[in-house]
């Protein structure tokens, strides 16, 4: 599966590419850290959403 190449920030709405976001591991959960505000998120990995 080819992960999504943009993120959108839930708490401030900075889109921009995935590589731009940093993963990070918060209580063994991956999380990615917006550059922008600092809000962490769980990523959506699929490419089309329901």
């Amino acid at each position: 599966m080819i992960p999504p190449f943009l993120r959108r920030c839930p708490d401030c709405g900075k889109t921009g590419l995935s590589r731009s976001f940093e993963t990070v591991d918060a209580d063994g959960e991956r999380r990615v850290e917006c550059p922008r505000c600092g809000h962490r998120f769980r990523p959506v990995d699929r490419p089309t959403l329901n």
